[in-house]
């Protein structure tokens, strides 16, 4: 008997914003590296889909302490994270101490993680958790948006957009 597999089927709209997907303010789209964070592998695969039309290098953290990892092997290099979604809800380091951490700078494993502001290093929340103490908790810690669980491609797309682009345009 064989085990059960699992399929999984992403349907795409028809954005009309696609061609535009490739490039973020002037830069190609290929050259930002996007750090995905969750506890649930199958969330980390989708999340991966629905962002695949943007060719962005991503980096996927099963959890907030491979996250914080993640951050700190690649800082001051050009493999560098330019953005990090998160989920919330994770055992040991859940989302809320790795926001921050990222904001008031930790060290882990013998690696310091100085504070990153919202302009170098953008975060945004990705839950279930949608109660007004839930929002504020995470923005009040230094996210600079809050999306809920289950995403709408076109507002992930958006944050994205939105997020890079002021991340180019301050360090020119």
């Amino acid at each position: 008997m064989e085990a059960p597999t699992l399929r999984l089927t992403i349907l795409r709209t028809k954005n009309k914003n696609y061609r535009k997907m490739k490039e973020i303010a002037g830069k190609d789209s290929s050259d930002f590296k996007v750090l995905i964070v969750d506890d649930i592998p199958l969330n980390l695969l989708l999340l991966d889909k629905m962002l695949m039309s943007y060719s962005f290098q991503m980096v996927k953290a099963n959890g907030g302490r491979e996250a914080l990892k993640e951050v700190a092997s690649r800082l001051d290099t050009a493999e560098q994270i330019d953005l990090v979604i998160v989920d919330l809800m994770m055992p040991e380091v859940d989302g809320y101490q790795v926001i921050e951490n990222l904001r008031k700078g930790c060290e882990i494993d013998g690696i310091a993680i100085p504070p990153q502001s919202k302009t170098d290093l953008p975060i945004v929340i990705l839950s279930g958790l949608s109660f007004d103490e839930d929002v504020n908790k995470g923005m009040a810690l230094g996210a600079n948006l809050y999306l809920t669980k289950p995403i709408v491609m076109n507002k992930l797309y958006e944050a994205v957009n939105q997020l890079l682009t002021e991340k180019v345009e301050a360090a020119q």
